[in-house]
């Protein structure tokens, strides 16, 4: 799916896909557009009511101020979370179980991830790990959650929405992993259990320039220059059918106050045991040349060859390594020239070490929670070196401070990852 409009400052936002699952706009895979999703007529504050368990209750100004940072009105606020919103692979059609679990209004995940981003606020939020489906049912849906008060919040209007295909699940016809036969995530073109397993969805404020959005789903990892690929699968068929995105990489162009500020979005789906470290290598490689002008080899599924303009406004968002900081290298983004890393921390006033769950290692820095192990930071909101950033900040409450309930590790309705935000000052 979808969403452009008009033409203005166009902010680049590089987002990884996660393992969850958004709803999306409908509209056709290679088409974008504007969709305003609203709550049911029959929908009532009541029917989104908290389930037995879940929580309740409001907060008091006073104690938001320890977990959450009010936007300026002249700020631009860009956030990403991992949603893990998808379906239940086991199921005759999980996507379409997904849809009608979402359906009702109350689907657990769906409330704790629209509840985080009313909590914050931004202008522009991406959300990775969603599902994709060709009519974009799971986008329509999500932002319904979005618009609907979710536990005392306010409800936030997105009335521009996209997103897209993505390589996850999609079937290649080759025995890529190796194991005698072929089908399975293993040999999907990206790692998934059905096609979409792990889209992403962005939701704006502001409105999507749909003429100058570009997707590389089709890019294939065989022509990165000097590719990592592995001996042995140059001259194969494998060559042939691997792209070098398991989700997708896109650049959405949004028009902020006339201008134009670029969303650049690509993200890994595999879980770590099964990862590529030389694919997300090169995925990271690619991104890196693609913002900083130098991604003169790489094709749009468009057939259109070339990298952004130099000096254009862009913000990365999402999920772009299976292990941050281990064997994956993140430093061709972190440390471009053209890129800032601004190094969110929790927004708390409680000790790090003090967290539920913590760990004497734990990082103000952590974006995910990991059940028996260290945190990690996972999501990634990286704007260019070009652009004012007056704030930064993810969002990690501890007991006792807003919001608690859905970073909570101890409950049903907590989230494993935690909303990223920036907060970018564009002068029109």
């Amino acid at each position: 799916m979808r969403d452009i409009a008009k033409t203005g400052f166009a902010l680049v936002l590089v987002s990884c896909l996660s393992l969850a699952t958004v709803p999306a706009a409908q509209s056709s895979t290679s088409t974008a557009h504007s969709a305003v999703v609203g709550v049911a007529d029959d929908a009532t504050p009541d029917s989104l009511f908290p389930a037995p368990g879940q929580p309740s209750g409001q907060s008091s100004d006073e104690d938001k101020t320890a977990s959450t940072v009010p936007k300026d009105a002249d700020d631009l606020r860009v956030a990403t979370l991992h949603a893990d919103i998808t379906a239940d692979s086991t199921g005759e059609d999980p996507v379409k179980d997904l849809i009608a679990s979402l359906s009702t209004g109350n689907h657990t995940q769906a409330r704790a991830v629209a509840q985080t981003v009313q909590m914050n606020d931004p202008d522009i939020v991406v959300l990775t790990g969603v599902s994709y489906d060709k009519e974009h049912q799971i986008a329509e849906l999500l932002n319904s959650y979005l618009a609907a008060g979710q536990h005392s919040e306010s409800g936030l209007d997105y009335p521009y929405t996209f997103t897209d295909g993505t390589n996850s699940g999609r079937e290649s016809g080759v025995d890529l992993d190796g194991d005698g036969t072929i089908g399975g995530p293993g040999d999907a073109v990206g790692y998934g259990e059905y096609p979409g397993h792990y889209g992403t969805v962005i939701f704006s404020k502001y409105p999507i320039v749909e003429h100058e959005v570009r997707t590389f789903k089709e890019f294939l990892w065989s022509d990165v220059p000097d590719t990592s690929m592995t001996t042995g699968r140059d001259s194969s068929l494998e060559s042939s059918v691997l792209r070098l995105n398991e989700t997708s990489m896109w650049d959405v162009p949004v028009e902020v106050d006339g201008e134009h500020v670029h969303l650049i979005s690509a993200s890994v789906a595999s879980p770590p045991e099964v990862a590529d470290t030389n694919r997300g290598d090169d995925m990271r490689r690619v991104m890196a040349d693609y913002v900083a002008g130098r991604a003169w080899y790489l094709y749009d599924d468009a057939g259109e060859t070339g990298h952004m303009d130099p000096g254009t406004p862009f913000v990365v968002a999402g999920v772009p390594a299976v292990r941050a900081g281990e064997s994956e290298n993140l430093d061709v983004l972190l440390e471009s020239p053209v890129i800032r890393d601004t190094r969110p921390e929790a927004v708390t006033e409680v000790p790090q070490e003090e967290h539920p769950a913590a760990t004497s290692a734990a990082d103000p820095e952590d974006t995910r929670h990991v059940a028996g192990g260290r945190g990690e930071r996972a999501s990634f909101v990286l704007p260019s070196a070009s652009v004012d950033v007056s704030g930064s900040g993810i969002f990690w409450p501890a007991e006792g401070e807003h919001g608690y309930e859905v970073v909570d590790p101890d409950s049903a309705y907590g989230l494993d990852d935690r909303l990223v935000w920036l907060d970018l000052t564009i002068s029109s």
